[in-house]
């Protein structure tokens, strides 16, 4: 099978936003959001791998790198271990000679089979000279893999924690995300988002979704009592 798992598993995004390393608020991660453009422009670094907890954002940058790989011609596949519809034999079909993205590691941490896929799958992706995108929770030691030849190859690469966004950080990650959707939102809305709603910066996008729908419906401004009427529904 000569298929690219990047066009035939669908991407758990909602691509409003297009994501990109440009509409990613990169806030303390300067020096990640520069490896994987490198990686994907120039082949170098090979292996990158970032962690940081739910809803930070390893998923976007995922995606981001697609896109910009899809822009510099380079093939790319994609895969998600928490899909519960991927097993080890689905790696056998990765193109591992250009940007292998790999999301949610974790899932895979503690099955003798699935590690050892993995193993394979870097060994292969090594020898074709290829790049890899790996995301996780935590990083390659505390993810919960017992091959020790699969840490020490995780661990051979680039390995970066995600930094979270500060609240001023969050403030203008929405200002940018509303202006990428066209919206025209005040400093007094996006500061009554951030005092109603969860801190956690997944949420708070997702919300943003939900509101650009909404004014879409209903024809309003993103007044503060328009969003004091959605978030009380």
């Amino acid at each position: 099978m000569n298929q690219r798992l990047g066009s035939q598993i669908p991407l758990p995004l909602n691509l409003g936003d297009k994501a990109t390393l440009d509409n990613f608020w990169v806030g303390h991660n300067t020096e990640l959001v520069n490896a994987i453009r490198a990686s994907v422009e120039t082949g170098e670094p090979r292996l990158v791998y970032l962690y940081g907890p739910s809803s930070s954002g390893k998923s976007h940058l995922l995606f981001a790198a697609m896109k910009l790989a899809k822009e510099e011609v380079v093939n790319t596949s994609y895969v998600s271990l928490l899909d519960s519809n991927v097993g080890p034999e689905m790696l056998d079909v990765i193109d591992v000679a250009h940007l292998v993205c790999i999301d949610n590691l974790e899932a895979w941490a503690g099955n003798a089979d699935r590690e050892r896929a993995l193993f394979s799958l870097f060994e292969q992706v090594k020898h074709a000279n290829g790049q890899m995108l790996i995301s996780a929770c935590q990083g390659p030691e505390l993810c919960g893999f017992s091959l020790a030849d699969l840490i020490s190859r995780l661990s051979s690469g680039l390995v970066y924690p995600i930094s979270e966004l500060s609240e001023q950080q969050q403030f203008e990650a929405i200002k940018m995300r509303a202006n990428n959707r066209g919206l025209t939102i005040s400093d007094d809305a996006v500061k009554y988002l951030l005092s109603r709603s969860s801190r956690d910066t997944g949420e708070l996008f997702a919300l943003l979704d939900e509101i650009d729908q909404a004014s879409l419906i209903e024809q309003r401004k993103l007044t503060i009592p328009f969003l004091q009427s959605l978030i009380q529904r």
